[in-house]
């Protein structure tokens, strides 16, 4: 049986892989969800500092193995603001792991409920984790302003952080 990914804060250092494992994902799996433009447009101008400032607060955790990072997940007070894995991660529990650990930090100082907002190939994903639609939004990327569907989504404050890693 493979060892678990090893979860850990980010530091700056991991901002390219975290990029790169941002990319893969949502070229993979966002790609029967959006678009072949909407995915060509998905990054335009932007690098590998747009987490930079979430790194250095310290709301970025990274799951890795072997020195490759397999997803992230990203986290304010009240919200869970990223949840990415790369493929090949993809429906091994990894993405429920990040995404536990995402709400429980979220939770941390928090009175009220979670919030998230999910792409539209991840919607599923949250419902299961009991999240429920408040409503559907969207981003807009790019020049062109390309319009991109997103459901802003939900959960009740449930059981306090337990412990700090899983």
């Amino acid at each position: 049986m493979p060892a678990l990914p090893t979860v850990r804060v980010a530091v700056l250092e991991d901002s390219h892989a975290i990029f790169e494992a941002h990319q893969d994902s949502v070229q993979h799996l966002c790609a029967g969800s959006y678009t072949p433009a909407q995915l060509g447009t998905w990054f335009k101008g932007r690098t590998h500092e747009v987490h930079h400032p979430f790194i250095q607060a310290g709301q970025i955790f990274i799951a890795e193995q072997k020195g490759r990072v397999l997803g992230f997940c990203g986290f304010i007070p009240g919200e869970v603001t990223l949840l990415f894995v790369r493929p090949e991660a993809a429906g091994s529990g990894l993405g429920s792991r990040l995404f536990n650990l995402a709400v429980e930090r979220a939770q941390a100082n928090h009175e009220g409920p979670v919030v998230v907002v999910a792409t539209a190939n991840s919607k599923r994903f949250y419902e299961k984790h009991g999240f429920t639609t408040m409503e559907e939004s969207f981003f807009v990327r790019g020049a062109s302003d390309m319009h991109f569907a997103v459901f802003r989504m939900q959960h009740e404050r449930h059981a306090q952080p337990s412990s700090p890693l899983r």
